[in-house]
């Protein structure tokens, strides 16, 4: 891995907390470098859903085909549409006071 040592501006504050926040996790403020890395991992969405797949042993070299995906969708046994129908017929039925 090549490092980049770089220069920031930061509100003092901020910096004050997150040096705080890092001391208390990591036991003294030497892990910065470490702790900065990980909050900019965080921000992207990409590397994060890798080390969650890699972390819960999923291989993410092959994506499953559209056939695959349609197969393991879970399968309910009503109709949203149908729910729906009867949810409203029954409102009207309340509302109206006619059967």
């Amino acid at each position: 891995m090549v490092t980049v040592k770089t220069t920031i501006v930061v509100d003092e504050k901020a910096w004050t907390e997150f040096k705080k926040v890092v001391s208390s996790r990591y036991g003294g403020v030497r892990k910065l470098s470490s702790a900065v890395e990980e909050a900019i991992r965080c921000f992207n969405a990409a590397e994060m859903l890798n080390s969650f797949s890699s972390s819960v042993g999923l291989d993410t070299s092959v994506y499953p085909s559209i056939r695959e995906v349609k197969a393991r969708r879970p399968k309910l046994g009503t109709s949203a549409g149908e729910v729906v129908r009867k949810m409203r017929d029954e409102r009207g039925t309340r509302i109206s006071g006619f059967e």
